[in-house]
């Protein structure tokens, strides 16, 4: 986050815990009704490992530098929201107070989620807690107001004057000693310990307007008429905010999406327009769109490419001004440095595992043994590999050493978001005889076993783990179920998903695994979605499922649309599996 510190006036967070929805790092994943423990990429063991190794005892470990971090980022009146559950919020209250101080502690917010919960032997949890804190004393505050209800109504705006118009009395005393001021031609003093709410040129206005009127004890009362109230302070339980039901638009079917109206309360009363805005848990993205609704500037972070899928399609959905998408990748980089290697003697290694010799005039590069015609490539392990890098890679490959090589394989830490697209746009436009044909492999976290442990000149180490392949994914043509004059209904199909290297922790259950997929490939897909019109830029996302991970059933494969005729569609398709890889393909419909 260089370059942001003291720049961002509301961040607010929903770390997970103990949710039973942990859409973020689940170790296990649930195919064919059994559950696998998974090998997890780097970035989410590191993050696993972080957060729920040693239960509540290391989620508070992660938190807590995050917390200091957000501080840093926090401008000078900036505010900070933490989004918990009732039973772990008190342990998150304590490092708060030590961050922030307890004396910019604001509030607790209790947000009633359910009307009704029934639990066995205790009161049903209906709740939510978010802790609200300030940098410091002087914070960005817009008192936010609900429209009066009818009994609030009936039960405080009871009276009305010659013009029939309700009001209500209100107190002209507040604690704290004051000087007496004249109403008219008394002159009034304050009982002690007290003193009068206004100045005295308010006095005389409101007397002027025969808004204050004396009790039978002699106090001044202001008249607070109903048409000149526009609602009620918003006090800190919050009664009125409810989950977002079955029915609801905004309903992406993510398990832990939260209701834009109780982001919109937040963002509205802790943050002027054309503030910045930060969630660095961003789940399903609801602070990023409604931040962009409230005309805000907006940074989101997850480390689920689901959310992050999730999070993109809804707000281009919602026309959001164009944001960038990036991949930052900093964990493999983080812990080579950890393991004092260099970065030399990483890509060296890196060949040597997946049976390849490095070259030594040209580094990261190696030659795999026994096939000539191959060259092999690691990436940097602080950056993802893009699609313009691999057709540059393929481009080089394809003339290097002045025969050439007809197969690359590159060996990637991570790949960008957008890749496949990017490559295959790319690919396009370029001549086939100027590529070399590409392998795309990730490398496994259980290279980091052989950082230290190994000495770079053993050649004895080759094909000591397995290097992943990214997967496959292969779509249907779109058919045709019914036409009208004009329009068509159209569907897409995801014909097979493939994974080729399985990332298991325990390689026994391998085979049960592959026979079992073999006939229930939907078993692997946790998340996809279509942009029917895919302009080859911007992908829109008009249908999606996501996979209910507490029951485990597959997602449908099958989605329809009704496409106008008379134009040409391209039909893009993406797809996040269980393992947290991703893929994409599109196909082209003519309707003209």
């Amino acid at each position: 986050m260089q370059g942001y510190e003291g720049q961002i006036d509301l961040i607010y967070i929903d770390p997970p815990f103990n949710t039973g929805e942990n859409f973020n790092f689940p170790n296990e994943v649930k195919i064919g009704g059994k559950n696998y423990e998974r090998e997890m990429p780097m970035n989410e063991r590191l993050a696993y490992s972080d957060t729920w190794e040693r239960g509540i005892d290391s989620f508070l470990d992660m938190l807590y530098p995050r917390l200091q971090l957000m501080r840093r980022l926090l401008s000078e009146n900036g505010s900070i929201y933490v989004h918990t559950g009732p039973n772990i919020s008190h342990f998150v209250k304590i490092i708060m107070d030590e961050i922030f101080g307890s004396d910019n502690y604001r509030n607790e917010i209790i947000w009633q989620r359910f009307t009704f919960h029934a639990d066995a032997n205790r009161y049903g949890i209906v709740h939510d807690d978010i802790l609200f804190y300030s940098k410091n004393k002087e914070t960005i505050w817009n008192p936010p107001r609900v429209p009066l209800d009818d009994e609030y109504i009936k039960s405080h705006f009871y009276k009305t004057d010659e013009k029939g118009r309700p009001y209500r009395l209100s107190d002209s005393l507040a604690k704290g000693d004051g000087p007496p001021r004249k109403f008219g031609n008394k002159l009034l003093y304050p009982p002690k310990g007290t003193h009068f709410r206004w100045s005295q040129e308010k006095i005389d206005t409101m007397m002027a307007e025969g808004k204050i009127v004396f009790t039978k004890h002699g106090r001044p009362a202001v008249k607070r008429y109903l048409d000149e109230i526009d609602g009620r302070i918003v006090h800190s339980i919050w009664t009125d905010i409810f989950p977002i039901n079955s029915q609801a638009k905004e309903r992406l079917g993510y398990p832990t999406q939260k209701p834009e109206s109780l982001l919109e309360r937040i963002i509205n009363a802790s943050s002027n327009e054309s503030a910045l805005i930060a969630d660095f848990f961003c789940g399903s993205g609801t602070t990023a769109a409604v931040a962009e609704k409230l005309g805000r500037r907006w940074i989101t972070t997850d480390l689920s490419k689901t959310a992050l899928q999730v999070a993109r399609s809804r707000l281009v959905n919602q026309d959001a001004a164009p944001f960038l998408v990036q991949n930052l990748g900093n964990y493999q980089r983080q812990l080579i440095y950890l393991k004092d290697v260099k970065l030399k003697e990483m890509y060296n290694i890196v060949l040597k595992l997946y049976g390849a010799v490095p070259r030594d005039d040209w580094q990261g590069f190696g030659n795999k043994k026994d096939e000539k015609d191959t060259l092999v490539y690691v990436s940097e392990p602080d950056r993802p590999v893009t699609g313009k890098k691999a057709i540059e890679l393929a481009k080089n490959a394809a003339t290097a050493d002045g025969r050439g090589y007809k197969r690359l394989v590159i060996l990637a830490w991570d790949y960008e978001y957008n890749f496949e697209e990017d490559f295959a746009r790319l690919k396009k436009n370029t001549k086939a005889k100027q590529l070399a044909a590409v392998e795309f492999k990730v490398i496994p976290s259980d290279v980091y076993r052989y950082l230290r442990s190994t000495n770079v000149g053993d050649v004895s180490i080759a094909d000591k783990i397995t290097f992943y392949q990214k997967p496959y994914l292969r779509l249907g043509e779109p058919q045709v179920k019914s036409m009208s004059e004009e329009s068509v209904s159209t569907t897409i199909k995801i014909d097979q998903y493939v994974i080729l290297d399985i990332p298991l922790k325990d390689e026994r259950k391998r085979p049960e695994i592959e026979e079992m997929l073999h006939n229930n490939f939907p078993a692997l897909i946790d998340f996809w979605t279509v942009d029917w019109d895919y302009d080859g830029e911007v992908f829109r996302s008009k249908w999606q499922a996501i996979r209910d991970r507490k029951k485990g059933e597959p997602v449908p494969i099958l989605a329809d649309a009704n496409l106008k005729r008379g134009k040409k569609y391209t039909i893009a398709v993406r797809v996040v599996d269980v393992f947290g890889n991703d893929a994409s393909a599109v196909k082209e419909l003519d309707l003209r």
